[in-house]
Parts: structure tokens; C-alpha cells; sequence
């Protein structure tokens, strides 16, 4: 006896072919539940079935008060204007943020938007708690985000991508997350790092300690940057010189100081992940009967007011600040004006020098 096949089979059959047959395209919406329901003559729970079955496979998307649509949705553009951007950023004390928050300020303002700040305190629970509420307020036009430890796996992308989905355009600032496809604009960190590497290596120094933050992406960047500077250069590369910290750690060195020298052992010399870190570990050094840059040369990333009050001005490669909140506004806006911009952006830096850096090859 030949077996009965089920209604709602018709209705997947019919999608399948349509979108084989180029009648459907990919991000289109499909017909409502009533249109399908009127055309082959179903009920709206034997529709509902059949789409659960297109999504099952991955051929639809079901968006809650959106509709169905083939494959992923299309960005969409949102009519209504707020005329207001949302800004998320991990911290505010930090040297880097003020900066980089008055250009954004600087940008949206000029064009007219207002500004919804919010921190996270490099936290998930928080970044989750800002996200919700932006979702239950639905009152932005865009959003611009620093991520919340971009190098681990983000508990709260769904909620970001709702926001793409309900057609709110999203750039990240500094880092970004690798399973979402946002645009980002920062400083190259991987290009900046190898160069700061590079200035060590033409000062004579083989033994090349790096220190790096472990959950920021930033933090992996550089550490690439370090690598690929000591590879080309035929510099064995120790593992066990390769200091990883996370944000506790990063707040007071002081914490891990033993471990941190054990470390660095015998190192001529350190690439510091940022200021923050070579200002400290400067501090430590000194503390411990080291000379800098005599028994230890240091450079920093981000050319803070750091680098020049601390006991030895250490050499640093300037972070853009200003005018990388500038350039983030920017981008959002031109997102705003034409979903399909492309608002990624690399910034370059070049280094400042100061006292921290021996060169040794002058010894030779």
C-alpha cells in the first residue's frame, strides 16, 4: 500500500523548486502565513509545519514579528529616524576611551544625533544587560560597540544579531567578534605590534619577551604581530618568554610580579601589550634592582600620557583615539545612509621614541 504523503510536503516541494528555479531568491521575504495558507489550501498549522521544516534544513529563517524569509534575511532599512546612536564601550577611566568618546560625540552631533553611552566593564552579564534593553527600548538608529572580551566566545551574539535583523546597522570599535559579520574600525594591531617588534630586533635584541592580553582580541593581534616580526627575522621564538594576563591580572601586575619575571627570565627586552602594561612593568623592574633599558628595554602600544611621566619615558606607537571615534561615527552613519558600505577600517601608527630601548648593537 503506497504510503500517504503529508500535506504540509507540497508546500516544501513548491519552495524548494521556486528557489531552484530562481523564483525565490535568497533574503526574500515569503509569502505570510495566510497567503500560503489561501494558496495551496492548508491550514495555517500545516504552513507553520512546512516552514519549520524549510528552517530545519536551513533554507528559510523565521524572524519573530518579521515573516519568513529565504535563507537569511536581507538588512533592512529602517524608515523611522530616532535620530539617536547607542554607544557601548568596555571602560571609561582608561586612557584610550575619553578620546575616543568625544570624537564620536564630536561626529553624531554635527549630523544631528544624540548619544546613549553605556559601559560594560569588560563583563558579559553586563554587555547582555545593556543589549536587552536597547532591544526592549528600540529607540536607536545605530549602534556602536567595543566588545566585551572579543577573543572569547561572546555568550550574547544572538542579541546582536536581532539588532541586524530588526535593521539596526552595528560597527565595533578596537575589537571585534570573529562570529559576527560587523565591520570594525581599530588601530592594524598586528602590523603595529610587528613593527614595535622590528624596532627591538634593529636595536640588537634576540631575546625578545612579549606580554599580552589574553582575553581582548587585541591582545591575540599584537601576539601575531610579535611572532611574525621574530620568525622573519630568524629569531627563535622561547614560549616560555610569552606572558599572557587577563583584565584582573592587567589592573595590577604587582598581583603576578614573581611570575611575570619568572617569565621573562633572561630577556633583554619586552613588547608590552599597551601602556598600562609597560608603565607597570617599568615600576617593577625598577623596584627590583633592574635597569631600564640597561638590563631591560621596554616598549608600550598606544602613546599615552604614560609614556612620558613614567620614571623611564618609554618608547610607544600612538593609538588613534579621536580620531578613531571620529572615523567610527562616521562609518555608522554612512551605514545608516547605505546598507551596503563597507565600514571597516585599519588605522597605522608609527613610533615615538623616548628612553627605554638600549641598543645593543652598538655594544657589539
Amino acid at each position: 500500500m503506497a504510503q500517504v504523503e503529508p500535506k504540509y510536503q507540497q508546500v516544501v516541494d513548491w519552495v524548494k523548486e521556486s528557489i531552484q528555479g530562481g523564483r525565490l531568491k535568497s533574503g526574500e521575504k515569503l509569502m505570510s502565513e495566510k497567503e500560503l495558507s489561501e494558496k495551496f489550501g492548508l491550514s495555517r498549522q500545516t504552513i507553520r509545519h512546512a516552514t519549520g521544516e524549510l528552517a530545519a534544513e536551513g533554507l528559510v529563517t523565521r524572524v519573530r514579528g518579521s515573516g519568513t524569509y529565504i535563507g537569511r534575511p536581507r538588512e533592512t532599512v529602517r524608515e523611522e529616524r530616532h535620530m539617536s546612536i547607542a554607544v557601548v564601550s568596555t571602560f571609561y577611566e582608561s586612557y584610550i576611551f575619553p578620546s575616543t568618546l568625544k570624537g564620536i560625540e564630536r561626529i553624531l552631533s554635527k549630523n544631528g544625533y544624540s548619544m546613549q553611552v553605556s559601559f560594560t566593564d569588560n563583563k558579559n552579564l553586563r554587555e547582555e544587560a545593556i543589549l536587552r534593553n536597547l532591544l526592549e527600548k528600540d529607540n536607536i538608529d545605530g549602534l556602536i560597540v567595543e566588545p566585551t572580551k572579543s577573543s572569547l566566545p561572546n555568550p550574547n551574539i544572538r542579541y546582536y544579531q536581532e539588532l541586524k535583523d530588526r535593521g539596526i546597522p552595528i560597527i565595533f570599535f578596537n575589537a571585534l567578534y570573529d562570529d559576527l559579520d560587523v565591520p570594525c574600525v581599530r588601530i592594524d594591531d598586528t602590523r603595529v605590534a610587528k613593527k614595535a617588534a622590528e624596532l627591538l630586533i634593529a636595536a640588537g635584541h634576540r631575546k625578545i619577551a612579549g606580554i599580552f592580553k589574553a582575553d581582548d582580541g587585541q591582545g591575540r593581534y599584537r601576539y601575531e604581530g610579535y611572532m611574525r616580526a621574530l620568525l622573519d627575522s630568524g629569531i627563535h621564538v622561547d614560549e616560555k618568554c610569552v606572558v599572557w594576563i587577563d583584565t584582573t591580572d592587567y589592573r595590577d601586575l604587582s598581583q603576578v610580579e614573581d611570575y611575570l619575571f619568572r617569565r621573562i627570565g633572561d630577556s633583554t627586552a619586552v613588547l608590552s601589550y599597551n601602556d598600562e602594561v609597560a608603565y607597570q612593568l617599568i615600576e617593577l623592574a625598577l623596584k627590583r634592582g633592574l635597569s631600564v633599558p640597561e638590563d631591560l628595554s621596554v616598549v608600550g602600544i598606544d602613546d599615552s600620557y604614560l609614556a612620558g611621566v613614567s620614571r623611564v619615558p618609554f618608547t610607544s606607537f600612538p593609538h588613534p583615539k579621536d580620531l578613531l571615534g571620529r572615523k567610527v561615527a562616521e562609518n555608522l552613519l554612512e551605514m545608516i545612509r547605505d546598507p551596503g558600505f563597507d565600514g571597516n577600517y585599519l588605522f597605522d601608527s608609527e613610533a615615538v621614541l623616548r628612553d627605554s630601548v638600549l641598543n645593543r648593537s652598538m655594544e657589539e
